[in-house]
């Protein structure tokens, strides 16, 4: 079966080191796709990269929102340093191995103490760990990307996987085929989304938008990896917007039955839906189910995080769809009226004369 191409755009992105503040890399590989399918791409003040089809564009804006950065490690002090984004005490025990990133050169190390309390902990045990500097950031020593039954295995899906699925909707509409759609990918989302905070506070992003956050989020009980992505009716802070979410629901009835979506609130954490509409924007979310999140494996070991590829390619899919049905979502709540004025239509008179 040919690999669907938002699982090669994945591929380019999971092998370029990222975490929050050091999403150089990944944003390089990101904007050299996005023109080289002839996007417009540029970088706002923050450091977020903007990539939107060439040419105007009719209908509602719709930007699709993914982030660039995953939990990570960053170098503080000679031997010293902090961690960067939610992986739990469990798993960092003396001897788990680190690939620190020096001037784009991988550098081993193994990680010595850490403290749950100040997030701070040491390094070392190897030789080369003592060239490292205060601004030096590591990764975890995991698979970049290993594709498997069906599955993509890598150190860092959350969230390349809804950058991935982003750029593969642009790339399509590029091609002429969705309408007024964009992306945002940004930065430092796993420390307090502070890359989505500061893109709302440009104000770039009309409040005319319907904002679809595409990330890669914890499987949960009811949620099966490979089942299809989810329409994340919310997370673990707030449900999103109804109407956003009419968008999805448009683009889920375009889809066959032989391609599932589900449908859920996916409590496993905080994405950036949820600032977007304490900022009052219309947003809503794609969930791709991840297995292993933040590389919390099984026995309290670090392990790759997984999603299916059906997954990703049917997110693509569902989020095209949406975008090119949006009349269609804004007619959903009359449709519905309609067909519940048929019930009381139907049996309103015998409910009338069987009160008593």
């Amino acid at each position: 079966m040919a690999v669907p191409r938002v699982v090669r755009i994945l591929e380019r992105l999971a092998r370029q080191p990222t975490t929050s503040f050091h999403e150089h890399a990944v944003r390089a590989e990101a904007a050299t796709m996005a023109k080289g399918f002839g996007a417009s791409v540029r970088t706002d003040p923050h450091g977020n990269l903007i990539v939107a089809p060439p040419g105007r564009r009719t209908g509602p804006p719709i930007w699709l929102v993914a982030h660039m950065d995953h939990p990570g490690v960053e170098v503080t002090g000679r031997g010293e340093g902090r961690l960067l984004g939610g992986v739990g005490a469990a798993y960092l025990r003396r001897g788990v191995r680190i690939r620190f990133y020096r001037d784009g050169q991988a550098v081993p190390a193994r990680l010595g103490k850490f403290s749950p309390r100040t997030r701070r902990f040491t390094f070392g045990g190897t030789p080369e760990s003592r060239a490292l500097r205060r601004g030096d950031f590591g990764t975890w020593e995991l698979v970049d990307f290993r594709l498997a039954g069906g599955r993509v295995h890598a150190r860092q899906l959350d969230d390349l996987a809804g950058c991935s699925v982003s750029l593969a909707v642009v790339e399509r509409a590029c091609r002429g085929r969705t309408p007024n759609v964009r992306a945002i990918l940004t930065r430092a989302e796993e420390v307090g989304f502070l890359g989505t905070l500061a893109a709302i506070s440009e104000g770039y992003v009309p409040r005319s938008a319907w904002i679809i956050n595409a990330e890669a989020s914890k499987a949960i009980p009811g949620v099966e990896i490979g089942g299809g992505p989810v329409i994340r009716v919310g997370d673990r802070a707030r449900t999103f917007d109804r109407k956003a979410e009419d968008v999805l629901a448009a683009g889920r009835a375009k889809l066959p039955p032989t391609r599932p979506v589900q449908r859920a609130l996916m409590i496993g954490g905080t994405c950036e839906a949820t600032a977007w509409g304490a900022y009052g924007y219309r947003a809503t979310g794609v969930a791709i189910p991840l297995g292993n999140y933040h590389n919390q494996g099984p026995r309290n070991r670090l392990r790759e995080e997984i999603v299916a590829v059906q997954d990703l390619a049917t997110g693509v899919d569902l989020v095209e769809l949406a975008a090119r049905n949006v009349p269609r979502a804004l007619r959903r709540d009359s449709e519905l009226r309609r067909r519940l004025d048929r019930y009381l239509s139907k049996d309103g008179e015998r409910l009338r004369k069987s009160r008593r």
